[in-house]
């Protein structure tokens, strides 16, 4: 199943079915008070054409972004260590977009990356879940555009490197677990200006799914909605050389197999 959060230019419209016919409303107005209901999602009318699709998750409690989770990523970092566990940093509630909408570069920032991501959307609060018991817990996956600000990063903010406004697309749909399953074997790319940057499979995750939300959920509750990402491949542009940044402009394509395109105008900003 295809769940989105779809609405027009004057309001948010809620949470609905996606599928070849447009999109079925549901009696959900935002994905946390689907989860929390236990039902499943039926729809309550006919199949609408939305002038917008929102981001799917608009402000998830938690965004936790897996560090390092592809080795092709690892080994294109002059200082990469391989991990012996997951490692993972946060980005800000107030960073999240959804399709269509502007990532907006600050000034002075200047060193702005790309970063395609396959995320997990928590369905079941987690707390010591085993890795066996772990898809359980799971609603879905979505794709989070982790857009790096690495002046910032390189210089030790990871908060503001990882969380400045609008740098973290979400989108465009959560399909669920009973679909894409434990989500290994999705091919996962970037297309900067319609040239891809990056490319990547699920299959080449040093921690799958299972073991990331076990891991995580040793340390912290996961809460209904929280997203959880699952590390990038190889060709982000601060490793290219020559250095590869977005500006504004550019037009910037994430896209995850079995999931679909999520797509952002950059802009130059305040």
């Amino acid at each position: 199943m295809r769940l989105v959060r779809y609405g027009d230019a004057a309001a948010d419209h809620g949470i609905g079915i996606e599928d070849d016919h447009g999109v079925a409303p549901t009696r959900f107005e935002t994905i946390v008070e689907l989860v929390l209901s236990g039902e499943s999602p039926e729809p309550v009318g006919e199949p609408v054409n939305p002038t917008r699709i929102l981001a799917p998750v608009e402000r998830p409690g938690k965004i936790l972004g897996s560090g390092v989770n592809f080795r092709s990523h690892l080994d294109e970092n002059p200082s990469g260590v391989l991990p012996e566990q997951p490692g993972f940093f946060s980005k800000l509630p107030s960073s999240v977009i959804g399709p269509g909408d502007p990532i907006v570069i600050p000034a002075p920032e200047r060193q702005v990356d790309y970063e395609v991501e396959l995320a997990i959307v928590i369905g079941r609060a987690a707390r010591a879940v085993p890795a066996a018991r772990a898809l359980e817990h799971v609603l879905g996956y979505t794709i989070v555009h982790d857009v790096s600000a690495r002046d910032l990063q390189f210089a030790g903010d990871m908060v503001l490197g990882k969380g400045l406004d609008t740098f973290c697309p979400i989108g465009p749909a959560i399909v669920t677990v009973d679909e894409l399953g434990d989500a290994s074997g999705l091919e996962l790319a970037t297309y900067v200006n319609g040239e891809r940057m990056q490319r990547g499979n699920t299959s080449q995750w040093l921690f799958g799914v299972a073991r990331l939300v076990e891991f995580l959920s040793a340390y912290v509750t996961l809460e209904p909605g929280d997203v959880v990402t699952t590390g990038t491949p190889a060709g982000v542009g601060t490793f290219r050389r020559p250095p590869v940044y977005l500006q504004p402009g550019d037009e910037v394509t994430v896209e995850v197999e079995g999931i679909g395109r999520l797509t952002n105008p950059v802009v130059a900003g305040w």
